[in-house]
């Protein structure tokens, strides 16, 4: 959905492009647009409304396309609302109601690429576009006004073009662009002369480097480091390695957050008058009158009505086939709106355990920092007060925040000289997508750092597992909450997902590893590490070290399915 600032023409050329759209995937079939139903196919139906004010003028109208098909019924709509004072609204919706377990992939339609193009929607001081506004250097400043207007509501996607010109890099981007159309702004710093105008108006912690593609989040506020971590970067690498597919995160991730917006005021308050069910309400009034009327003709002219009562059967019959005909229709639109409930309250179901398992994730994290903090500051006493201030400043200084996304995590793997990672990295920045991935990854820092605590703790006498580590450490150590450890899974989940379980050995192969620490307690995603203890009686390169073996979503259990 998009803002319009002129409306003038709004409505017209709504119908006008949709008329266009429909007329490609049905081009047999007369479409029609005014109020009504059309029917554009066996199994294709257009439903089209109009609200007017009270002056009488329209002042929206709402476009709806029904596909039933075998593997789903799609369901399209597209509503436009103007106001009085100009400006105005535009909404298409896309919903798919799967009839079978496969899983599909709606794509976006064609349809909006066209109304951003023609109608050239705002969002902001920021114009929406189909491809990315190319910005020169001269222009910096105009971009840098974009990003921190207060009143942005949408992301916006910043690419600077490669050192060199890369054929792969261009497809991928230009493609990612048009796949954002109406979802976030576009734009292009076209040469090193915008790159480093950028980086001189915007500073380092907010710039995209050549190569790079950043998706700013509304709210830029570039004097504050922090803040960076918001707005993620795809590095020039990701983008021109033909392996790395992590491109296509950049699109996922807008157009999650286009999902999630609620609808602008114009849109929420427009309500559309049920015509249809009024005309067919007057039709059939229309029929029962005629037929009284034939029947009041047989009786009078008792015994030489067998004409007059053929016509009033075949108008009761017509009558009867209309009435089926909207139970049909009715027994269809209760059937989608039930899957539609359904589906909001499995959301709902979803939105309560993410928030109750963040309350309590922040429960054991600030726990666990009132006790850092508490050892912190008596450790800082006792140097002070041996005269050693110079290395407090020193330590202070010297160290490394939690890392804020997991492409950061697996650059500081080399930091943990006792794990041995063997875990497929694309699964675990895969989670970049997510919007939790900037907690999940701190706290999956957190639990490598705490198995690489007990690793050296081990090579240092500790015996007891990594379990009796967390709930008895050693001075010094750095245990994981105990309730986010467990050590094995059930028998059940075992025999039935055991496969799912077989993770990169370090020699070759793939080992069983059932020992896991928990990121997030529940939701759909709640990642997990998975490793194997190979600090007692392991046998080559693992001798000594723990191997991480899974870092990602969730795995099958007998819980989730």
């Amino acid at each position: 959905m998009f803002a319009v600032p002129d409306a003038g023409t709004l409505l017209d050329t709504v119908r006008w492009l949709s008329a266009a759209w429909l007329m490609k995937k049905f081009p047999r079939t007369a479409v029609q647009l005014g109020t009504g139903q059309c029917q554009l196919s066996e199994s294709s139906l257009l439903f089209s409304q109009a609200a007017y004010d009270e002056a009488g003028t329209e002042s929206a109208t709402r476009l709806q396309l029904r596909e039933d098909k075998a593997e789903a019924t799609w369901r399209t709509t597209v509503t436009a609302v103007r106001s009085a004072a100009g400006p105005g609204a535009v909404c298409v919706d896309l919903e798919c109601f799967s009839n079978t377990t496969q899983t599909l992939r709606p794509s976006k339609p064609r349809l909006v690429r066209d109304l951003v193009g023609e109608l050239e929607p705002h969002d902001g001081v920021s114009r929406l576009s189909i491809n990315a506004l190319r910005v020169t250097h001269d222009r910096v400043n105009q971009l840098v006004d974009v990003l921190c207007a207060p009143e942005r509501q949408l992301p916006v996607v910043v690419a600077a073009r490669p050192v060199q010109p890369d054929p792969l890099w261009s497809k991928r981007v230009a493609s990612t662009m048009q796949l954002l159309a109406g979802d976030a702004s576009l734009y292009l710093l076209w040469d090193f002369a915008a790159v480093d105008a950028f980086l001189q108006a915007i500073g380092e912690n907010h710039r995209v480097g050549p190569g790079a593609v950043r998706t700013f989040m509304p709210l830029v506020d570039p004097d504050w480091a922090p803040d960076a971590a918001r707005h993620r970067v795809l590095g020039p690498t990701r983008w021109t390695d033909p392996s790395d597919n992590a491109w296509h995160g950049v699109a996922r991730r807008v157009h999650a957050l286009a999902l999630e917006r609620p609808l602008p005021p114009l849109l929420a308050g427009v309500t559309f008058p049920d015509r249809v069910a009024e005309q067919h309400r007057q039709e059939r009034a229309e029929v029962m009158d005629k037929a009284r009327a034939l029947t009041a003709l047989a009786v009078q002219r008792s015994g030489e009505g067998n004409e007059d009562m053929r016509a009033e059967v075949s108008l009761l019959n017509g009558l009867l086939e209309q009435a089926d005909k909207e139970l049909s229709e009715l027994g269809s639109e209760i059937d989608l709106g039930e899957r539609t409930r359904a589906s909001m309250q499995a959301q709902l179901q979803a939105v309560i355990g993410e928030r109750d398992s963040e309350i309590e994730d922040h429960l054991t994290t600030l726990d666990a920092l009132a006790q850092a903090l508490a050892e912190a500051d008596r450790l800082r006493l006792l140097l002070l007060r041996q005269g050693r201030a110079e290395e407090v400043a020193e330590a202070a200084d010297g160290v490394p925040g939690a890392p804020r996304s997991f492409e950061e995590l697996w650059e500081r793997l080399g930091e943990l000289d006792h794990l041995m990672v063997t875990a497929d990295p694309r699964i675990a920045i895969g989670l970049d997508e997510h919007p939790m991935s900037r907690t999940w990854a701190a706290k999956g820092w957190t639990a490598l750092v705490s198995l690489e605590s007990y690793a050296a703790a081990a090579k240092d006498g500790f015996n007891g597992g990594f379990y009796q580590f967390c709930m008895t450490p050693p001075v010094g150590a750095k245990p994981y909450p105990v309730r986010q450890v467990a050590m094995t899974e059930s028998v059940p989940t075992m025999e039935k997902y055991g496969h799912e379980r077989l993770f990169p050995a370090p020699g070759g192969g793939r080992v069983e590893m059932q020992a896991h620490l928990k990121l997030a307690a529940r939701g759909r995603i709640a990642p997990r590490v998975y490793f194997l203890d190979g600090t007692k009686g392991a046998q080559g390169e693992a001798v000594g070290r723990l191997v991480v073996g899974y870092i990602g979503p969730h795995l099958t259990n007998m819980m989730t399915n």
